[in-house]
């Protein structure tokens, strides 16, 4: 689930199976399985927090190289977007600087921000052995640039629902709170279990519980993800690798369910496409900016091409994007369908510069 090309190819079930296809997942049955999708995109914050540990001088320039690479990338896109706005228009409740936000959150994360953290894939020292410093170096990078789109993501969900700034801090950081409070309370459970079943069982719950909240709330499901896997990741113990582990068997089926209901929800009418597109192009540019920033913030062992290597979008955009379709509702479309052509178009972009590089 970790590979582009099969999320890809998900997104085209989707579609197919989906209303304007053979309608196996009509209005009716994605509305069943929408209650499920909180729970999705809490698997993936959490993911991402309890990769997110940066201990050592090396690892927290590389926390701050992927830091500058995500600003310089939501800055851009949030620009241009706002630049091409009067060609969409905004709506009564989800005005133009919110699509405009989202999408520059969509298109910061890069590929490597779907997979496991590096402690559970073998961590970095080992992948430093088998492969070259510049590649783990890239990995890294695309592993944490999801942390600030997705704190910036959640403030902006926020902001929808507040009438200013401050309280839209506010209520995200009460958000954070909740999350906070369900994870320690998650971590102490599994803590004193000894049974394999019983900490999946209340992973589970854990999961259920902050997607529920997340849903109800109409907040950021990846925010709280996120608060409740930097908190595991801080208090550690074999509780950590139990979750850690549990979160990973439980991502996959239910990302695999998020591609397939996305590519089915997606909507592409004319004028959209050609947004798309622009997204594309925009998004593109500012990875490069990014990546050439990010390489002097990491210092002389970063590869020169990072913002070639981090151009692979992942699944993390059509995360954000859904995350916003379910907070904002309906009006919420046009950021879902623009993050799946950016990411389809970021792939196919991405595919057709590594064969290149082989070459030379």
């Amino acid at each position: 689930m970790t590979r582009a090309s099969e999320a890809l190819l998900l997104l085209l079930v989707g579609a197919v199976l989906g209303p304007d296809g053979i309608q196996l997942l009509s209005t009716e049955v994605l509305s069943f399985i929408d209650p499920v999708l909180p729970v999705a995109l809490v698997a993936l914050g959490a993911l991402v927090g309890l990769g997110s540990s940066a201990e050592g001088r090396r690892e927290k320039r590389l926390l701050a190289a992927a830091t500058t690479d995500a600003a310089v990338t939501v800055a851009l896109v949030t620009g241009g977007m706002l630049l091409v706005a009067p060609s969409w228009g905004g709506t009564s409740s989800v005005p133009s600087w919110f699509v405009a936000v989202m999408l520059g959150v969509c298109a910061a994360p890069s590929a490597a921000t779907a997979g496991s953290p590096p402690r559970l894939r073998g961590g970095v020292p080992a992948a430093l052995r088998r492969t070259g410093g510049e590649q783990v170096i890239a990995d890294r990078v695309g592993d944490l640039d999801a942390l600030l789109p997705i704190v910036l993501g959640g403030i902006a969900l926020a902001w929808l629902r507040a009438p200013s700034a401050a309280d839209a801090l506010l209520l995200a950081l009460q958000a954070c709170g909740i999350a906070l409070v369900i994870a320690a309370a998650a971590w102490l459970l599994i803590s004193r279990s000894s049974s394999e079943t019983e900490q999946r069982v209340f992973t589970a719950a854990l999961l259920l519980l902050l997607g529920g909240a997340a849903d109800y709330l109409s907040l950021s499901a990846l925010l709280s993800g996120l608060v409740a896997g930097l908190f595991v990741e801080w208090v550690g113990g074999p509780a950590r690798d139990a979750i850690g582990r549990d979160v990973l068997q439980f991502q996959r089926p239910l990302l695999a369910l998020v591609l397939l209901v996305t590519g089915a929800r997606v909507d592409l009418p004319p004028s959209w496409i050609g947004f798309g597109v622009t997204f594309l192009l925009i998004r593109t540019a500012a990875k490069l900016v990014g990546g050439w920033a990010a390489t002097r913030v990491a210092g002389p062992a970063a590869p020169r091409d990072l913002g070639i290597a981090l151009l692979s979008p992942g699944i993390l955009g059509i995360a954000f994007a859904l995350n916003a379709l379910r907070a904002a509702g309906p009006d919420g479309a046009l950021v879902l369908s623009v993050a799946t052509v950016g990411t389809i178009g970021s792939e196919l972009l991405a595919a057709l510069v590594r064969p290149r590089e082989a070459a030379e």
